[in-house]
């Protein structure tokens, strides 16, 4: 049985369903969506002892806020945000209570996870939401949140604050060399591209959203031959005619023609996405 737990005051910057997105739609044209961030969003769940592909809600940088409706025990994680929101370890909130997410210092994606998930409509076996597609339930201010059932495990209340060491808390401040797979084109450009491509230190456009994140440096030489419309994976690099890459993001097409110099590891994708626009980033080949 569901249960109203949270009600939307504001959606700040944006709000929406996530969970571990769409598999094996791709051949259709629907993209896999999922949390931009899924090792955030992973632990966000683990927290609570809930599934780690329950549903989330992903939260754009700052201005969200909710009330929550009665006693619930949540989990935040991701950007470091100011406000009432505790970062990487589980907390209660009491009826009437307000939830704020103000400025971050740094990243830009948050997930807030609530104990037994939250109920949200699925399509394609999936709640995330993809509004270029159709899918997924939009979020107005006034919507009343449902959790989809209780706690598989012992509340906080009674066990106290679970939080997650160290070590997996990430400094989304800077992201480290980030590594990359060749390419499906990679032969097609000249080396003093590939060279240029690594040397470089890129900087993350503001023209950058969950199907694409743009990036800003050195013109890069494209292949003069074209190629014809073939798949196109989340992180894939692909270099358009005016030789600034877009690295495909979870919510990118599944099929494109411009070629592709690279594909961004997948470990590494989450790193990207915390990325906020204006910070810069480097890329390392991957030998083997």
């Amino acid at each position: 049985m569901t249960r109203p737990i949270l009600e939307i005051v504001d959606l700040g910057m944006g709000v929406s369903f996530q969970d571990g997105g769409r598999r094996g739609w791709k051949r259709f044209g629907v993209p896999p969506g999922g949390a931009l961030d899924d090792h955030a969003c992973r632990w966000a769940n683990r927290l609570l002892g809930d599934a780690e592909d329950l549903p989330v809600l992903e939260i754009l940088l700052m201005g969200a806020r909710f009330r929550a409706l009665e006693s619930v025990e949540i989990a935040i994680t991701g950007a470091a945000v100011s406000g009432s929101a505790e970062r990487w370890q589980t907390r209660r909130l009491e009826a009437e209570e307000i939830l704020t997410f103000g400025q971050p210092s740094h990243g830009v994606w948050s997930y807030l996870a609530c104990a037994g998930g939250f109920e949200a409509p699925r399509w394609f076996g999936s709640v995330s939401t993809f509004p270029r597609g159709g899918l997924g339930r939009p979020l107005a201010r006034g919507d009343f949140l449902h959790a989809s059932g209780f706690p598989t495990t012992p509340s906080s209340s009674s066990i106290g604050t679970r939080w997650v060491q160290p070590s997996e808390r990430r400094d989304y401040r800077d992201p480290g060399m980030l590594r990359v797979w060749k390419g499906p084109q990679w032969e097609s450009f000249d080396a003093s591209t590939r060279a240029t491509f690594f040397q470089a230190r890129w900087e993350i456009s503001a023209q950058s959203d969950r199907t694409g994140y743009r990036l800003v440096g050195p013109t890069l030489t494209t292949p003069s031959a074209g190629i014809p419309s073939e798949p196109v994976l989340p992180g894939s690099i692909q270099v358009p005619p005016n030789g600034q890459p877009i690295l495909t993001m979870r919510d990118g097409p599944t099929v494109g023609g411009y070629p592709k110099l690279g594909l961004l590891d997948p470990l590494d994708l989450s790193r990207l996405a915390q990325c906020r626009p204006g910070q810069s980033v480097q890329f390392q080949p991957v030998d083997r």
